[in-house]
């Protein structure tokens, strides 16, 4: 089923890749300083680009013109701003929005829908005021619609901890079936287990380059391509070349560079090019906020690490800061382009890689035997994985190892032989039917892919929502107005206590008190009485 989605990710929407985002404005042409990062003269092609007939009202949404074609292209959205934050007046702008994007864009061959970006707009000076959670509410209810309507994708992007968990509650209280339409029983069920383990701590990602192949990021295979462009291969070597593995492929070219670029440091400088890329796709947001100490990587890319700084859950990349300092930590396992140095690719990478790194490779080890692992964008073919799982079942009592599952494999396509493989060590669940078969049409597979992709992300977006276990809406002070009956009363009694005298022999109690109400967005000092309305 590829029924159109709404996402939710806590992200910075200058730093994701999509097709159009909303750019909050008026008629006045009015942009908060915010969004100038877009474009160093933001303001003046705001300026150049805006009718006759947005600058009187009669048009609610316009494109900036002209854009980078490699870029989102910016939609100007008048947002309410006169304090008539209706559900109506909502939905007439992002309709807007949505109409003067779809006209704008064309289809994207890398998706099978368009992916259209909003921010929480009207919360920095605008109509939204004080009334964050029904603003929300009615964000996310047009959105549903509008996605439909327009068969577009739609991520709701939130710079904001309190309104990504009243977000994410508010779509765990509707059927799976409405959610998330896309994924059948089982992934719903699946889903939510893994958001489960991650709520409790026990899960770890393990992301592999598919998680980057949405932001563009090339694959093993067409990184090898990008690199050959750059070095003179003589034509009575060309086929000898192509029969080589990828790993022998990879060393004949760092060896090329080295002669034709006057240092090996010269491929690894080329292999960091190829790969760092300025955005990040949806997979990436949406595992930012995982609730897990630890993560680990073999892609080279800063991706996941730029996400999860825009999540508000920083992480320290290992092995490159070491000491590493908190729990929040990425290991990347076979290199980064921070340190072009460290990218392990050719087989000499691999063969010394154990001399070198038997230090990360026993953190891997240890997760693997203490933690459940999530498997993302990753196709289990890697040598070097195949040696780390291989030791952990070693080192575990053999009927314990029989029956050891070390982790789960969200995998595009169902492959029964990998199933076979992994049996007793890894769960496999595959997000499509069969994979394309040898020999189909090159279009039709990547269609294949681009759909078992998409429903990939679907998947990781549900498994956020269960796996997000924060409050921090219920005493958020803008947050009064949209929540259930029995919340708006829960947050009162809250309120009540928070606002209580302390006395000096409950020091102790009202310190672990305050923690709480912390932790539920309550902020001392702020005039609650003010923003409650009626």
């Amino acid at each position: 089923m590829n029924h159109p989605h709404v996402f939710v990710a806590m992200a910075d929407i200058l730093n994701l890749k999509c097709d159009a985002w909303l750019l909050p404005t008026d008629s006045t042409l009015h942009i908060e300083s915010h969004w100038l990062p877009a474009h160093p003269e933001l303001r003046r092609l705001a300026t150049d680009s805006a009718s006759v007939s947005f600058r009187d009202g009669a048009a609610l949404a316009e494109p900036i013109r002209p854009w980078g074609p490699d870029a989102p292209l910016p939609v100007m959205t008048a947002v309410p701003n006169d304090g008539r934050w209706t559900p109506a007046a909502v939905a007439e702008r992002l309709e807007a929005f949505v109409l003067s994007a779809v006209a704008a864009v064309p289809e994207s061959h890398a998706r099978p829908r368009r992916l259209l970006a909003l921010p929480f707009f009207g919360t920095a000076g605008g109509g939204a005021g004080n009334n964050l959670g029904a603003a929300l509410r009615a964000i996310l209810d047009a959105s549903n619609e509008l996605a439909y309507r327009f068969g577009v994708d739609l991520v709701l992007v939130l710079r904001d901890k309190a309104a990504f968990s009243l977000a994410q509650k508010l779509r765990r209280e509707a059927p799976c079936h409405a959610t998330w339409p896309s994924l059948d029983d089982q992934l719903h069920e699946s889903a939510k287990d893994l958001g489960g383990k991650a709520r409790a701590g026990h899960l770890v990602p393990f992301l592999g380059a598919g998680v980057s192949v949405s932001a563009g990021a090339p694959s093993w295979a067409q990184l090898l391509d990008k690199l050959r462009t750059r070095v003179n291969l003589k034509e009575a070597e060309e086929s000898a070349f192509e029969g080589l593995g990828v790993l022998d492929q990879a060393g004949v070219l760092e060896q090329l560079y080295a002669d034709q670029h006057g240092s090996r440091e010269a491929f690894g400088a080329a292999v960091a090019d190829a790969v760092d890329l300025p955005r990040y796709g949806l997979a990436p947001a949406l595992l930012a906020t995982l609730p897990s100490a630890g993560a680990i990587t073999l892609n080279y890319d800063r991706l996941f690490e730029t996400a999860c700084t825009d999540a508000q859950r920083p992480r320290t990349v290992l092995p490159e800061n070491v000491p590493a300092v908190g729990n929040n930590w990425l290991l990347k396992l076979h290199g980064s382009v921070s340190q072009p140095e460290s990218i392990v690719l050719t087989r000499d990478d691999y063969l010394g890689y154990n001399s070198n790194r038997d230090a990360l490779s026993a953190l891997v080890k240890a997760h693997l035997l203490t933690h459940h692992l999530l498997f993302v964008g990753f196709g289990l073919a890697d040598d070097h994985f195949h040696e780390i799982v291989h030791d952990v079942r070693r080192a575990l009592p053999t009927e314990v190892s029989r029956n050891h599952q070390m982790g789960t494999v969200l995998s595009l396509f169902h492959e029964p032989l990998q199933k076979l493989v992994w049996e007793g060590k890894l769960d496999i669940l595959p997000m499509s039917g069969d994979a394309p078969v040898p020999g189909s049409c090159k279009d039709e597979v990547q269609t294949a892919i681009n759909a078992a992709g998409r429903k990939l992300e679907i998947f990781l977006d549900m498994m956020m929502a269960y796996a997000t276990d924060n409050h921090s809406y219920l005493l958020a002070p803008a947050y009064s107005r949209g929540l259930p009956r029995g919340e708006s009363e829960l947050r009162q009694q809250l309120l009540t206590l928070a606002q209580q005298p302390r006395a000096e022999t409950s020091a102790e109690v009202w310190g672990v008190l305050e923690g709480a109400l912390a932790s539920l967005g309550y902020t001392p000092g702020h005039n609650y009485e003010r923003n409650e309305l009626p």
